[in-house]
C-alpha cells in the first residue's frame, strides 16, 4: 500500500510539470543509491524535477556483533527530488529516498564455536536477520553541474536521507536453536547488531555521478 501510493505521489507531481517542461534530460549514473539513471525534467532555467533508479545487485561480507554475515542491500532504490540552481553549476535539492527492501544478512554456522551473545554455541544452523527502517524517507542535498542545458553534461549529487531510528531483526535456524540459553543470548546479539549499525542506518548517504544528455 505505501509503494502504491509512493508512485501516485510521484505521478502526481511529475505527470502535470511534464506537460510544462522546458527540456527532458536522461541522465545514467552510478552511486549509493545504485546504478541506474534519472530523468530530469527542466521547469525553468534554474528549477528541474529530477526522478531515478538505481539497482544494487551485489552482496557483501561484514562482521555484525559477534558473527561475519553475507549482507545484501535493498535490491532497488527511488529517488524523487526539486532541484534549484543556485549560482553557476552549483544546485541544492530536497525529494524523497524510496527503499524497495530492508537490508538483509545471513551466516552459515558450520558447527565450529561461536560466540553469539555472551556465550559460545557448537551447534549447526544459520542466522538471518535485517536492518530495519522507513521504506520512505526525505532527503537534502547539494550538487554541481546544471540539469537545464541541452547536450552532455556530467554532474555530482551529494545528500542525506533521514530514515529514523532504525530496528534490527534477528532469527535463527537449526539443530543450534535446541542449545542451552540460546533463545535469551540471541536476543543479546541482535541487541549487539543494533548497536553496531543504529548510528549509521537511520542515515542513507546519496552520493552519484551522472552523465546527463540533455534534449
Amino acid at each position: 500500500m505505501r509503494t502504491r501510493a509512493f508512485a501516485l505521489a510521484t505521478l502526481l507531481v511529475v505527470g502535470p510539470s511534464a506537460v510544462a517542461a522546458q527540456g527532458v534530460s536522461v541522465a545514467p549514473k552510478f552511486g549509493s543509491t545504485g546504478l541506474g539513471g534519472d530523468l530530469v525534467l527542466s521547469l525553468a532555467p534554474k528549477l528541474s524535477l529530477k526522478g531515478g533508479v538505481g539497482f544494487l545487485p551485489f552482496e557483501f561480507d561484514v562482521d555484525l556483533g559477534g558473527q561475519t554475515y553475507t549482507v545484501e542491500p535493498p535490491p532497488m532504490l527511488v529517488t524523487g527530488a526539486v532541484d534549484i540552481r543556485v549560482a553557476g553549476p552549483f544546485r541544492i535539492m530536497a525529494g524523497l529516498l524510496y527503499r524497495s527492501d530492508d537490508t538483509r544478512f545471513a551466516g552459515d554456522l558450520d558447527g565450529d564455536p561461536v560466540e553469539i551473545g555472551d556465550e559460545t554455541f557448537t551447534g549447526t544452523g544459520r542466522l538471518e536477520g535485517a536492518l530495519v527502517a522507513a521504506e520512505t524517507a526525505p532527503f537534502v542535498g547539494m550538487g554541481l553541474g546544471g540539469l537545464g542545458s541541452k547536450g552532455f553534461h556530467m554532474y555530482v549529487d551529494l545528500g542525506l536521507a533521514f530514515a529514523g531510528d532504525p530496528d534490527v531483526e534477528l532469527t535463527g535456524s537449526g539443530a543450534i536453536t535446541e542449545e542451552p540459553n540460546f533463545d535469551q543470548e540471541l536476543e543479546k546479539e541482535r541487541l549487539s547488531i543494533l548497536a553496531d549499525t543504529e548510528d549509521y542506518y537511520r542515515y542513507w548517504p546519496v552520493l552519484n555521478v551522472g552523465f546527463r544528455i540533455g534534449f
